[in-house]
């Protein structure tokens, strides 16, 4: 069972600033790119950002992606700047990005996107991808602090109240064994934070015919402790697949330590919720289904 989610926004319920029209996109690309013909066009999950592929009268191809928010319009810019660069050309270059409009224009990246072909499944796609993370973390020195546990503790309390407000005594129980998971993130002290993408799975890796791995999309981009970029191919691709999981790792160069493991249990037990609570709130089952999946597992409590 494989699982995907687009980015998480920061917060749930909060305003937001509109989503610029296409018009006002393209008249910002033109000046930038000239002339451009569009030829493909999709909004993002709960049409909270729009992409559009583009080639100039030179053509050559460009991806357009703008937010609504500015949150994932600065966490992609600083990606795209100060680290992808390190990826050379195993991610998009950075052609234009505008504050004002939440835009980037980035290179199209040659290849089919693994999710959904028989690339998910292949062991040296993921030793390639491990190598490439690890390329992405490496891309900068690491941040040191003490400061994981107090963050991801208090995400926690924050999702746990909307689960109160949502269903009251039910589900209190497994709350609780949820939130052990995350009280043990408060005893691991001071851990190293890299430049993580944070939506790390098949669905933002774009495979070449020789095999070649990029990945796309770091809306999601933060410093995190390198075990949090594990997240969605732990409860997704890997779930029924422990050789992927190996090759990956053997790519990658490291195999997680206890206290590794222990963050992403954390960070598992708060996505988990997130997703069940937002699922809820917004009547996308989906998300709900997402949550479930990823709470069964970190608990025991599924079937398989």
């Amino acid at each position: 069972m494989s699982i995907t989610v687009d980015a998480l926004t920061p917060e749930l319920g909060r305003s937001s600033t509109r989503l610029a029209s296409d018009a006002e996109v393209l008249d910002r690309v033109h000046r930038t790119l000239g002339p451009v013909d569009v030829v493909a066009a999709h909004d993002g999950a709960h049409k909270v950002s729009r992409v559009l592929q583009v080639v100039t009268r030179g053509e050559e191809r460009a991806v357009v992606k703008w937010h609504r928010d500015a949150l994932p319009h600065r966490r992609e810019d600083t990606a795209l700047h100060h680290h992808t660069p390190a990826l050379s050309g195993d991610a998009p270059r950075l052609v234009l990005s505008d504050p004002a409009l939440r835009l980037v224009v980035v290179s199209h990246v040659l290849g089919e996107q693994a999710a959904g072909t028989e690339l998910e499944h292949d062991e040296a796609v993921h030793a390639r991808a491990g190598e490439l993370l690890r390329r992405l973390h490496d891309s900068t020195p690491p941040i040191r602090h003490e400061r994981f546990g107090r963050i991801i503790a208090a995400d926690f309390e924050r999702w746990s109240t909307l689960a109160d407000d949502l269903w009251g005594e039910r589900g209190a129980e497994e709350r609780h064994a949820a939130r052990q998971h995350v009280a043990a993130a408060l005893d691991l002290g001071a851990l190293d934070h890299v430049p993580a993408h944070r939506q790390l799975h098949p669905r933002h890796w774009v495979v070449d015919p020789g095999g070649r791995v990029r990945f796309v999309d770091f809306a999601a981009f933060e410093f995190e402790p390198w075990s949090a970029d594990l997240l969605w191919l732990e409860y997704g691709a890997w779930r029924d697949a422990p050789a992927l999981r190996a090759a990956f790792l053997h790519g990658y160069g490291r195999v997680p330590s206890e206290r590794d493991e222990l963050v992403l249990g954390a960070v598992a037990a708060v996505r988990g919720l997130e997703l069940l609570v937002r699922g809820e709130r917004r009547g996308h089952a989906a998300e709900r289904m997402l949550g479930r999946s990823i709470l069964d597992r970190l608990l025991g409590t599924a079937l398989f």
